[in-house]
């Protein structure tokens, strides 16, 4: 669709902040939204209700394997074990559970909002550490990264 716009939902991760990155999403219509640092848990419940429970029994399959001396893990058996433990965490009443629980769906505002424990603050000159601070014109693409 010509000229639709996108919305990228990211994580506090410090790749995303970077200017290359920030000029692509422009330049194709993306608008970046960055959740709060320490929030996946509340705002990806997959992570929590499904992946979390997936690795676990990822780790159950594989130590099943084990038990018959498979040490390598081809992609033999590496399929039928994923599969296995995929099928067993990602269920419908998992992912609703995720998503309840977390107060998405149904949308639970007040619940999401009191799980997180963000301070709205304006950082100020006196906060940062000396070390941090220098007064001067970078002189080279290295010192204006820093």
């Amino acid at each position: 669709m010509v000229g639709a716009r996108r919305l990228l939902i990211l994580n506090g991760h410090e790749s995303h902040h970077s200017l290359e990155f920030q000029e692509l999403c422009k330049e194709s219509n993306i608008y970046t939204l960055c959740m709060p640092a320490h929030s996946s848990h509340l705002l990806q419940p997959l992570d929590v209700g499904c992946f979390s429970p997936m690795k676990r029994a990822y780790s159950r399959e594989i130590k099943a394997l084990m038990r018959y001396n498979i040490n390598h893990i081809t992609k033999l058996e590496f399929l039928p074990a994923f599969k296995a433990a995929f099928d067993r965490s990602f269920t419908s009443a998992n992912i609703c559970s995720a998503f309840r629980g977390a107060g998405l769906a149904p949308l639970q505002p007040d619940a999401v909002l009191l799980k997180l424990d963000v301070q709205l603050r304006t950082p100020t000159l006196a906060a940062l550490p000396e070390a941090l601070w220098e007064a001067r014109t970078p002189s080279n693409v290295r010192e204006l990264e820093a």
